[in-house]
């Protein structure tokens, strides 16, 4: 019994795959089996679908990568063709089985084989000119119909038809909660390939095709720059919800087929609104019945594994706006309840444009200034002197 699988095998920072096929127990390949290896670039985050993509995790993603392959014969890949050799291929990888004869491996099903180049010109002397070619995104869904991103809406919204000529195409919209972030990807094309040898991988370099905002926020006290020191030590200030908000960046459609680093982004509409809350923090704290993010006078990420991305591109003054929600809390014996509580909502409106790349974070800092109630004497007023008031008593007589 013959059992087709694919090898993966590690080779520098770029993951190669290969098929083999197990017949009894020597372990032999099967040339014409095509696979595929992925390298998807060097963010610090861990987790795949939501927050940053990395090669690593992608292999322990339950999504993996899409392909779409077009079979164009013996000729280069036109803007005519569809892709009429995969569609939305799903690609994972398998480290079930990670031994020497039943290797980890990414696997996609069904298999596809490569031409044998009956429709090339020269097969008769052995060269084999049938060619395809290839496009992939990550994370890859089945339809947009059947979503499992955050919400109706949101995340990959449509993919281009299998009937579409040209490459192909992904319409996304920024999901609103910072914990549902997705790290959407398109991989450098991989354009007229011809049938490969027996250890030959197509290797995917994805890419990413938004910009990530890093939120940070920090208390300034008593201070117009940030200092360590200023904040009593019986206040608490609680950051109940943040909301950033970018105009023209929330909803686009992804053509998959730059070979840059600049993704081939249109129709970018819309205003992404972002909300970080109690559910998004990387870690709360309760004071006085009123539950948020612990501000410090360090400027803290609210949670550096779900920041916000964007759809890259210039963003006009007045159309990035941050919006904080706080509570300043003060222990104090004295007053009815122990606490004096005092809520907060600061708006803050860009005064000039600003441009996110794509492939880039951006670190923005929420200072959050406070001033304490001081007291002091101006004067103590002297005494004025008044009109005499002469009071007679019993005086002696003359």
């Amino acid at each position: 019994m013959k059992t087709s699988m694919i090898l993966a095998a590690a080779a520098a920072l770029v993951l190669t795959a290969s098929c083999v096929k197990v017949e009894t127990f020597e372990n032999t390949r099967d040339e014409n089996v095509l696979t595929f290896g992925v390298y998807a670039g060097n963010a610090a985050q861990t987790r795949a679908t939501y927050g940053d993509i990395t090669t690593a995790n992608l292999k322990n993603s339950t999504d993996g990568f899409g392909v779409f392959a077009y079979y164009t014969l013996n000729n280069d890949w036109a803007a005519s063709d569809t892709p009429n050799f995969m569609y939305n291929q799903q690609v994972k990888y398998n480290a079930s089985a990670n031994t020497t004869l039943y290797p980890a491996k990414w696997e996609y099903t069904p298999l596809k084989y490569w031409p044998n180049g009956q429709n090339s010109t020269t097969v008769e002397t052995g060269t084999i000119n049938d060619k395809l070619s290839f496009y992939a995104y990550a994370p890859q869904i089945a339809t947009a119909s059947v979503n499992t991103v955050p919400a109706a809406g949101q995340g990959i919204t449509a993919i281009s038809a299998n009937t579409a000529a040209g490459a192909p195409t992904i319409s996304f919209t920024v999901p609103s909660k910072a914990e549902e972030q997705i790290d959407l990807l398109w991989a450098t094309p991989v354009l007229n390939q011809t049938k490969q040898t027996i250890t030959g991988t197509i290797n995917f370099t994805f890419k990413h095709a938004l910009a990530k905002l890093g939120i940070k926020v920090q208390a300034v006290v008593d201070a117009v720059a940030p200092t360590t020191a200023n904040l009593d030590s019986n206040t608490k200030i609680i950051l109940e919800s943040l909301e950033m908000s970018a105009d023209g960046t929330k909803s686009g459609v992804l053509t998959i087929d730059s070979a840059t680093a600049t993704p081939n982004w249109a129709s970018k509409t819309g205003e992404t609104v972002v909300t970080f809350d109690e559910d998004s923090f990387s870690a709360t704290t309760t004071v006085n019945g009123k539950t948020g993010f612990d501000v410090t006078e360090t400027a803290q990420y609210l949670n550096e594994d779900n920041s916000p991305m964007i759809i890259p591109g210039e963003i006009a003054s007045g159309k990035y706006v941050i919006t904080a929600n706080y509570w300043v809390i003060t222990a104090d014996a004295a007053l009815n309840g122990g606490y004096s509580t005092v809520q907060q909502v600061i708006k803050k409106t860009s005064t000039a444009a600003i441009t996110f790349d794509a492939g880039y974070k951006y670190d923005v800092l929420v200072k959050l200034g406070l001033t304490n109630v001081s007291f002091d004497v101006t004067e103590v007023s002297t005494w004025t002197d008044g009109a005499a008031n002469d009071v007679d008593l019993p005086v002696n007589n003359s």
